[in-house]
């Protein structure tokens, strides 16, 4: 018998060809010039925010002052412009649309390859069916998880250099990032599987998180709508008892009537999209726990210590839902404090149990097909 030959193979062996994928994953994205493309798009994406300064007297960018009245260190202090800049565009628009279809693209081939041919070599190892899929799957987050973090180390130095402070907080984005992308990823990964062609995983993967928006936006417009009725609500039962007369009290009365009517439709639109959210993966709101976590959000007053005004005019809504008793700012504030309130469990957590559920599937699928 071969001195190297196992009955059964242990930790040290399993480690050795999980590592062994890991470098082979990488050098065949080091192979890629997409790979390249989006590292150097990276550095230029944070060069453009590097550009920007901001002083006492204004901002400027490439050292031309813009002139704009208001804008400068007093109203965005501690670096607060270079962390608004980095999460609203470096993350919410580059790393979590540009990049991440630039890393579906790069990884579309990885499980149509691996159904149509190249598991055959891999199969003549020593490796369970469902330790490859979830191996190769791992290694496919490897293109994220490599330009995220170039991407987080440039803005550390950007926030730190230009801004004055070093927001070690800021590395967060590299997880998250990874698990944003590994929602879009399982699905890509088992269409992959089951199609065996790239472009319809690809399809398929972005079509799907298009629907994922879609239930997003609608959970966000229901949330409005319920929170200002609510306010709305509030706001006549504080006036209806402040009312002297009956006949003035009759006339809000039947407004509230119907308030509290619309209030329950409201709740209801939201409630189910509530709940298609919840067994869904929350693409949009795993991206904002970044800008959670640095709290970029300008200093403002709150919204229970703003001036009261005797003109129902002045503090009647401009928009969708036009309030006679709450203002926009208020409304802003009870909607944010909403979504702060939502826990990182739930929103990470209740999308990793869709995305497992997913590659549960996929490793069955895989364990029963004929090779």
């Amino acid at each position: 018998m071969h001195p190297l030959h196992r009955e059964k193979l242990d930790a040290g062996d399993l480690a050795v060809q999980t590592w062994a994928q890991f470098v082979s994953a990488y050098r065949e994205l080091n192979a890629r010039k997409l790979f390249w493309v989006a590292l150097i798009l990276n550095a230029v994406v944070i060069g453009a925010v590097a550009a920007i300064g901001i002083d006492e007297k204004g901002i400027s960018i490439f050292g031309y002052a813009l002139g704009i009245p208001g804008v400068n260190s007093r109203l965005f202090p501690d670096g607060k412009l270079y962390k608004l800049i980095i999460t609203t565009v470096g993350v919410s628009f580059w790393l979590s649309w540009i990049s991440t279809i630039l890393a579906l693209l790069s990884t579309a081939s990885m499980f149509p390859d691996l159904a149509t041919g190249g598991v055959d070599t891999l199969l003549s190892k020593p490796i369970g069916r469902t330790r490859l899929l979830l191996t190769k799957f791992a290694t496919g987050l490897l293109f994220t998880a490599l330009q995220v973090s170039v991407f987080a180390v440039l803005a550390f130095l950007v926030l730190g250099i230009r801004g004055g402070v070093w927001e070690i907080g800021l590395f967060v984005v590299v997880p998250l990032m990874v698990v944003f992308f590994s929602y879009l990823f399982a699905v890509q990964a088992v269409v992959g599987l089951v199609t065996r062609s790239p472009i319809a995983s690809v399809i398929v993967a972005c079509l799907f998180w298009i629907f994922v928006f879609l239930v997003h936006s609608g959970e966000q417009f229901t949330l409005f709508g319920a929170t200002a009725s609510r306010l709305e609500i509030e706001g006549m039962e504080k006036k209806l008892a402040s009312l002297q007369t009956e006949e003035a009290k009759s006339g809000l009365a039947a407004k509230l009537e119907e308030q509290k009517a619309n209030d329950g439709n409201w709740r209801l639109a939201h409630g189910i999209f509530f709940a298609f959210k919840t067994v869904l993966p929350k693409t949009t709101e795993t991206a904002n726990l970044v800008a959670r976590e640095l709290d970029v959000r300008v200093n403002n007053a709150p919204a229970d210590e703003e001036p009261q005004q005797d003109d129902e005019n002045a503090r009647r809504q401009r928009g969708f839902f036009r309030s006679q008793f709450v203002t926009e700012k208020k409304l802003s504030a009870e909607i944010q404090k909403e979504m702060d309130a939502r826990p990182v469990w739930w929103v990470v957590g209740t999308s990793f149990g869709f995305e497992l559920a997913l590659l549960g599937i996929g490793v069955w699928y895989f364990r029963r097909r004929d090779f």
